[in-house]
């Protein structure tokens, strides 16, 4: 009995092992230090995505303001180390503690808001980050931002396939919490409450606290996404918490899936390399994007993760068939 019970959970954690292994040997495969920090780009878009993917997708809060995390978390851990000269591993510590903390802080209102008054509010805290940010100039550096040393082993400083390593050990973490939290009665309490709180508080599901953790939780991978891209480009500025992170986060959502898997990791892969494919298409570079978008949304309304859940890739993605809440709703009826 206790064999068989194990066995269904063994091998749904067989495909985020496979997407690391994979990910291990990606480096020796590629051939330019460009095609690397696209590799990393990746990783760290599906760890800032893999947050707003529980918070939103399962969960149904809304928030626009995941940006404001990722810049937060990298600009604490940059002047942990360049203001109090603290080292990087104590600063990293510090800078997850101090976001969780603040989102605890500024979650316990705003969640208190639903649908678009909540993404409203959140998406104000992202704009006022961003303007203290730019115009604290003693503190933040203002638009030119903050240069960081490289992370160093002993003596010399981490190659650029190190930092990448770095970089995957934490995508490693994010993406095994990820897939625990929906694989677990955690995330069946979680897409409770995203197709009705009220029926999910009548079962005994405690809405709050859940809803809560999600958005700590979300803004504590933002914050490790954040600290993972200072890390790659040794600088920190503004433009980390502007307007068109939030859209990549979104287009993230639409492409890989919401509520999905490998939505984030599939998203964040299609996001970072589609625009270099598209390099050649010139002025019509944007039109054609859109159009790409468009298609998604139209045809794939449950993005690729969605699809591969639904077809016959399903067995190796150790996954049954997508059910949404209208799904679940019309079942019912």
């Amino acid at each position: 009995m206790t064999a068989k019970a194990t066995t269904p959970q063994r091998k749904s954690i067989t495909p985020a092992l496979l997407v690391l292994g994979f990910a291990a040997v990606l480096p020796h495969l590629i051939t330019s230090g460009f095609q690397l920090r696209l590799v990393m780009l990746i990783g760290i878009y599906a760890i800032l995505s893999m947050g707003f993917n529980l918070l939103y997708g399962y969960t149904g809060q809304i928030s626009l303001g995941q940006q404001a995390f990722f810049a937060i978390g990298a600009y604490i851990f940059s002047l942990l180390q360049l203001k109090a000269q603290w080292g990087p591993g104590w600063a990293m510590l510090m800078s997850i503690g101090l976001c969780a903390a603040l989102s605890l802080l500024i979650g316990i209102p705003l969640l208190r808001l639903r649908t678009h008054y909540l993404a409203m509010a959140t998406l104000a805290f992202g704009l006022i980050f961003y303007g203290v940010a730019i115009r604290w100039i003693d503190f933040t550096g203002g638009s030119t931002g903050l240069a960081l040393p490289p992370l160093q082993l002993g003596e010399s400083p981490l190659s650029k396939i190190g930092v990448y390593y770095v970089i995957l050990f934490f995508l490693g973490l994010v993406l095994l919490v990820h897939d625990f939290i929906i694989r677990s009665h955690v995330g069946r309490a979680l897409q409770a409450i995203r197709d009705d709180e009220t029926a999910a508080s009548a079962l005994g599901v405690h809405v709050t606290n859940y809803k809560l953790s999600m958005f700590v939780l979300a803004a504590v991978m933002a914050s490790v996404a954040g600290i993972c891209f200072s890390v790659m480009s040794l600088r920190v500025d503004p433009s980390m918490s502007e307007f068109r992170v939030l859209v990549s986060v979104l287009t993230i959502a639409v492409v890989g899936g919401l509520g999905t898997r490998f939505g984030p990791l599939l998203g964040s892969v299609v996001v970072v390399l589609l625009p270099q494919l598209l390099v050649t298409f010139g002025e019509l570079e944007t039109l054609v994007y859109g159009a790409f978008i468009l298609i998604f949304l139209l045809f794939m309304p449950h993005g690729l993760s969605g699809f591969l859940e639904n077809t016959r890739w399903r067995k190796l993605l150790g996954t049954g068939p997508r059910e949404t809440a209208e799904s679940s709703r019309k079942d019912g009826a």
